[in-house]
Parts: structure tokens; sequence; C-alpha cells
């Protein structure tokens, strides 16, 4: 799914998932908070749809990277994305 969405995720660690795209490039540029916090909102939603409890959307904002990463919490009780 965040292939087709166009996120470009790359699996840094076993519990990190780097987000090597924004799809909104380049509106991040014009308004940071608002693209952001929508792809986290976006992201959190997918999480909690899959029940994917063990995993959580971060903003972690990056140069040339999607602002959220999707990590594994420490005390989830799901599967990891």
């Amino acid at each position: 799914m965040l292939e087709q969405h166009g996120f470009e995720p790359h699996r840094e660690t076993p519990t990190r998932l780097s987000l090597l795209n924004c799809p909104f490039h380049p509106l991040p540029a014009r308004s940071p908070e608002l693209v952001c916090g929508i792809n986290h909102a976006f992201l959190d939603g997918y999480l909690t749809g899959l029940r994917a409890g063990a995993t959580e959307a971060v903003l972690a904002p990056r140069p040339g990277r999607c602002c959220v990463e999707l990590r594994a919490t420490s005390t989830g009780t799901g599967d990891t994305a």
C-alpha cells in the first residue's frame, strides 16, 4: 500500500521503516506543518485500520524524505508494519 501511494518505503532496521518519498512533493516546501500533519494522520489511521498496535507513525523530518517513519512501539500489542 505504501508503494502504491508513492511513499517509497525502505526498511532501515528491523523496527524502523523510513519513507524515502513524500507523495505530495513539492507541497511540503510551501507548508511543511500541514503536509506532514496530513501524512502523519493518514499513516496513523492506516496502522489503526490494520490493528498494528506494535507499530506507530512518528514525525521524523529529514531532508529529501517523507517526514513520517513507521517504528515499533516499546509496548505495542499487534504485528509490526
